[in-house]
């Protein structure tokens, strides 16, 4: 089974790209737009840019940018990586997947399970 078969595709952030890296999110998100430019040429596409709100102790708010990427967006963005860092986003991309595939798993056995307790109550009244 594939990640996407489920339909939803993950994604991975740029903070928590630059937080599995060890890299300054300012420079991962840097090297982002350098690269999106060769990405939206190939692709068509622009990487999705998200912000990221927080309160200030002023009661005003603060603005900070983050792309939101998929995972095939997020590997050709590595490709600007040292090949440890790489490494990593390799390995917790495979995490990821299997931490989603595991999900699916049990929310088909938990389906499995409510149509037999359907079909034995439909049995049941007969």
């Amino acid at each position: 089974m594939n990640i996407m078969d489920a339909g939803i595709p993950q994604k991975m952030t740029s903070l928590q790209i630059a937080e599995l890296t060890g890299k300054r999110h300012d420079n991962v998100m840097r090297d982002i737009r350098v690269m999106e430019v060769s990405w939206q040429k190939i692709r068509g596409l622009k990487f999705e840019l998200s912000f990221r709100i927080s309160k200030l102790p002023n009661g005003g708010e603060k603005r900070t940018p983050y792309y939101n990427l998929t995972k095939t967006e997020c590997l050709y963005v590595a490709t600007k990586f040292n090949d440890e860092a790489r490494a990593r986003l390799v390995l917790r991309w495979e995490e990821l997947e299997n931490d989603r595939l595991a999900e699916l798993r049990a929310d088909k056995e938990r389906l499995e399970k409510e149509k037999l307790r359907y079909a034995y109550k439909q049995v049941e009244r007969t």
